[in-house]
C-alpha cells in the first residue's frame, strides 16, 4: 500500500526506504522464478551443472532481496521511529521474551523428535 501511494502521487516517490522496499518486491519476484523453473539449464542442457543453476541464480536475487530490505528496515527506523514508538510503545522486552520462549520451544521439539527417531530406529534394527 505504501508502495503503491508512494508511485502514484502527483510529485513522484521521495521516500528512499520505498524505493527500497520496490526494489525488495522485484528481487524477490525474480527469486521465485527462478526457484519455480529450470532456467537457464533448460536452455543450456549440460552446461549449467555446476555454476549457473537456476537455484543458485535465485539465492543471489534472494540475498539482493534479503539486503535491501534491511536496508530499508533501517530507513525507516530512522526517519519514521517516533511514529513507531507512538504505535507500539516500549515492546522490546516482550520481543526478546517471546524470542527465547519460541527458541526454547523448538529447541524442545527437536530433542522430542530426535528421541522418538532414534527409538523407531532402534525399534526397527531388531
Amino acid at each position: 500500500h505504501r508502495i503503491y501511494k508512494c508511485y502514484s502521487s502527483e510529485q513522484g516517490c521521495a521516500d528512499q526506504a520505498v524505493v527500497y522496499h520496490s526494489y525488495q518486491v522485484v528481487f524477490f519476484l525474480i527469486s521465485a522464478y527462478f526457484f519455480s523453473y529450470p532456467h537457464p539449464e533448460r536452455w543450456f542442457p549440460g552446461r549449467c551443472d555446476f555454476i549457473g543453476q537456476g537455484h543458485q541464480i535465485f539465492h543471489v536475487f534472494l540475498v539482493l532481496c534479503t539486503v535491501v530490505q534491511i536496508e530499508a528496515v533501517r530507513l525507516d527506523y530512522s526517519e519514521r521511529g517516533p511514529l513507531y514508538e507512538s504505535l507500539h510503545g516500549d515492546l522490546a522486552h516482550d520481543a526478546v521474551a517471546l524470542f527465547i520462549f519460541t527458541a526454547c520451544c523448538s529447541a524442545l521439539t527437536a530433542f522430542y523428535v530426535r528421541k522418538r527417531v532414534k527409538a523407531y530406529l532402534e525399534e526397527k534394527q531388531e
